[in-house]
């Protein structure tokens, strides 16, 4: 009679060994192959935060010429400025701030600033009486910012307009009845004191969220 079974189990044993070598072989090799994977993964690190929305600020700076004062007020993305250069130029400004890119137009639509904005600072151009020039404004804390002034002087409505920047020096224009000229002086720590030709001047710190063209 012939003995068949320990030849058939010596056959199975060696052909399950040589598939284990092979399993640990392939194993090994992944295992080699991944290691700089993984490793180059931790390395890197997550990715940097991203920079934070502008939310609420105010900014004040100048032309790089000095030609004019740019005041500038953000809130929850909406943005109003105002433009002056202390004499008889001067335009209210509203527009959006979206990401970085902040965008101003007047009161006709037509665009004025085109900045972009950070918490810290606002760099851009603005354009006044049809040439662009290049401005920079900080980032300031109050009494700095933007405000607006209101009076009726001999029946003649007078708005005004001042820009404190973070020095505390006061640019503005006032406005009546279409003449432009110096606004009167404003002390940013009473603006109740603020009068214009004699009469009491309703003054308003303004921000992001206020209209400036009507």
């Amino acid at each position: 009679m012939t003995r068949y079974a320990p030849l058939l189990t010596l056959g199975v044993v060696a052909a399950l060994g040589g598939g284990l070598l092979l399993v640990n072989a392939a194993t090994s090799a992944s295992t080699s192959a991944g290691t700089p994977v993984a490793q180059s993964a931790a390395q890197s690190g997550p990715a940097p935060p991203a920079a934070p929305a502008v939310t609420d600020v105010a900014y004040a700076g100048r032309s790089a010429g000095d030609e004019v004062t740019v005041a500038i007020a953000v809130r929850d993305g909406r943005a109003v400025g105002y433009v002056c250069d202390g004499d008889e130029v001067e335009t209210w400004l509203e527009g959006t701030l979206t990401g970085a890119d902040l965008r101003l137009s007047d009161a006709g639509g037509a665009p004025v600033v085109t900045a972009t904005a950070t918490e810290e600072s606002v760099l851009g151009a603005v354009t006044v009486d049809g040439e662009e020039r290049p401005f920079a404004a900080e980032g300031v804390a109050g009494p700095a910012g933007l405000y607006e002034g209101r009076a009726d002087v001999r029946g003649v409505t007078t708005r005004i307009g001042w820009i404190v920047d973070g020095a505390g020096d006061v640019t503005g224009v006032a406005s009546s009845a279409g003449v432009r000229r110096p606004a009167p002086a404003l002390d940013p720590a009473d603006p109740a004191a603020t009068t214009f030709d004699g009469v009491p001047v309703d003054v308003t710190a303004l921000d992001g969220g206020d209209e400036v063209i009507r």
